[in-house]
């Protein structure tokens, strides 16, 4: 029985899906995780966590967990799970910190998402050049204050902005735009959907690769509410969109025609 063009296309789509899934230059989830601790790797492209926290000291509670975000802030999850850390109270910290297995390319795009509440302490993320070099920062301070390296606040939210809140959702994407610059956009949307881009902008006279990232909670109220908690996940590497949209249809288009001369 001949396939219709519906068939053969709906096959196509397929085999793009297909490319898409294939062409991820690094992704990881905390659902690939049993634990989460330091050395711990389950994803791919990524050279494992490392993790430091000041947990050993007298009266100081700070580490990493897997735990559902919905919890104490937006949803996140993969198979009802995120990463999450906690340092609390005054003094007490903890980092995660982790290298790509190879550093990114020009067309590279690095998304991930993170999910915060309480704004008490301070908790962020940081993008890394070269060995341990920062180029990129942001966190949320008490009062919802926000200090950044390199991220100009879109117009629009304001001065006062609460950043996580309920179930607030960041969303990171960082574009390597040429061998000294990169772009970056950091959505919020929550349950009652997009609230638009917060932070936009470029970041140049880049004089090293994009080779890791790092993420932090300090000082948070002590008590250890769920809330006070900062959750990330959802860590993925791919080409250039364009141009896997440009590989995808042109495998559209020889499915295509391999149907054409069967016919």
């Amino acid at each position: 029985m001949n396939a219709t063009p519906y068939t053969v296309f709906s096959a196509g789509l397929l085999a793009l899906t297909g490319l898409a899934d294939a062409a991820l230059i690094a992704s990881d989830n905390a659902s690939n995780y049993s634990s989460w601790t330091d050395g711990s790797n389950a994803g791919s492209g990524f050279s494992p966590w490392v993790i430091v926290n000041n947990n050993d000291e007298p009266n100081i509670f700070a580490g990493t967990f897997l735990g559902d975000s919905t919890q104490g802030a937006g949803n996140i999850n993969s198979s009802g799970t995120s990463f999450g850390m906690y340092a609390n109270p005054t003094f007490a910290s903890v980092t995660a910190e982790r290298s790509f297995s190879s550093s990114l390319d020009i067309g590279n795009v690095f998304t991930f998402q993170m999910a915060l509440n309480f704004d008490n302490g301070v908790k962020g993320m940081k993008l890394l050049a070269g060995v341990q070099d920062e180029v990129f920062s942001l966190e949320v301070g008490a009062g919802a204050a926000v200090s950044s390296l390199n991220a100009t606040l879109n117009p629009g939210p304001g001065a006062g902005y609460d950043y996580g809140g309920n179930d607030a959702v960041l969303d990171f994407v960082f574009t390597i735009d040429s061998a000294s610059s990169l772009l970056y956009e950091i959505s919020r949307s929550s349950s009652q959907g997009f609230q638009g881009v917060l932070f936009s902008g470029s970041v140049s006279g880049l004089t090293e690769s994009i080779s890791g990232f790092g993420l932090f909670v300090t000082g948070t109220d002590a008590g250890g509410a769920a809330q006070n908690n900062l959750y990330v996940n959802n860590f993925a590497v791919i080409p250039e969109p364009s141009s896997l949209l440009c590989g995808g249809l042109g495998l559209l288009a020889c499915t295509l025609r391999r149907r054409r001369r069967a016919d």
